[in-house]
């Protein structure tokens, strides 16, 4: 079950558009945002975030 921590984090992410400003926000650095985005897409079994060169946006 995903918990509120994890709506917050994916809701941040699609908001600022990319892992630097959602990890600036939420006092971490990135590539925390990125493994725990990685994390959850593999445990859904689906992608979230399609992955531009410096950006990110929702599926």
């Amino acid at each position: 079950m995903l918990s509120q921590q994890v709506f917050e984090l994916i809701d941040v992410v699609a908001q600022t558009g990319s892992f630097t400003a959602a990890a600036k926000k939420l006092h971490k650095v990135p590539s925390a945002i990125s493994y725990s985005v990685k994390q959850i897409e593999t445990e859904l079994g689906v992608e979230l975030f399609i992955r531009h060169h410096r950006s990110v946006s929702l599926t």
